[in-house]
């Protein structure tokens, strides 16, 4: 796949299609990768494609100029659907290079992440240009993996012990926003805890402080998040944040029938009104 990677890349920049592609390179062990930029024909060698490329690159997408081509997995690719539906980005600006994926891999232990196991966007559902693995799944391939195992367990416990492990997951939180900064769908100039006047949120790490801040980013993920699950990669405390994710979105889908991340010309449903809509929390 890399090789044909490469070639695809190559044609771009003789066709005048683009000025930079974001990719990933290997970095200094020969395993993990990181992400890299390609303007010109003589950078496109170190472009690759493996089971390590995990960082969800649609995070640069708000940031660069340009006519950009960008290297994308399914679950990737429902970012852009999400920054499109927000007018963050053109799509005409754009060329998505889709990849198929057979599930990406832990670095430390060479596990496939839980993200993975139930993924049904092996083969992403919006791409310019579509490379296929060598043994190409089934465009509608099924996986058997429940994607809500971990809050079907969780749902079963009584209101007071869900509370009970999510303060004591909340306490471990050291504010470092890395989450924040990872995560694609939050793109505001300025965060809502950054702001003093009024304060919201308190800025430092403290119970009050930390139970807000995670709610309020969960909320403020409903119907938008693409479940790439770099939030929990990168939260160096181990806080299950996909899983509350993952009850934001089994909500979404029990209330509204809407998932994130799959139609561009949609609506999500926190921006969106309609006759049916359940209405329960305003009665």
């Amino acid at each position: 796949m890399t090789e044909k990677l490469r070639s695809e890349v190559s044609k771009l920049f003789k066709d005048d299609k683009v000025d930079v592609v974001i990719g990933y390179e290997k970095t200094w062990n020969g395993t993990a990768t990181a992400p890299c930029f390609v303007r010109n024909e003589e950078e496109i060698s170190k472009l690759i494609w493996n089971d390590h490329c995990i960082y969800n690159l649609a995070n640069y997408l708000t940031e660069l100029k340009g006519k950009i081509g960008i290297v994308a997995k399914g679950c990737d690719v429902k970012s852009f659907v999400g920054l499109l539906q927000e007018k963050q980005i053109s799509r005409e600006s754009i060329v998505i290079i889709g990849m198929e994926c057979e599930g990406q891999k832990n670095e430390a232990d060479q596990d496939i992440f839980d993200k993975c196991k139930s993924c049904e966007v092996q083969i992403p559902k919006l791409y310019d240009i579509l490379i296929k693995t060598a043994n190409s799944k089934a465009p509608e391939a099924e996986t058997e993996a429940n994607p809500y195992a971990a809050v079907e367990e969780l749902e079963k416990r009584s209101l007071q012990e869900r509370w009970g492990y999510w303060e004591k997951q909340f306490e471990k939180c050291i504010k470092c926003y890395a989450c924040r900064e990872v995560c694609p769908m939050c793109y505001c100039p300025e965060c809502i805890t950054e702001r003093n006047m009024p304060q919201w949120i308190l800025p430092s790490s403290s119970p009050k402080g930390n139970i807000t801040w995670n709610i309020v980013r969960a909320f403020h993920l409903a119907g938008r998040c693409a479940d790439c699950g770099e939030c929990e990669r990168v939260c160096p405390m181990g806080i299950p944040l996909r899983e509350l994710n993952k009850k934001m979105e089994k909500e979404m889908k029990a209330l509204f029938g809407y998932e994130a991340g799959l139609d561009p010309e949609s609506k999500t449903p926190l921006t969106d009104y309609k006759i049916e809509d359940p209405e329960e929390c305003i009665r």
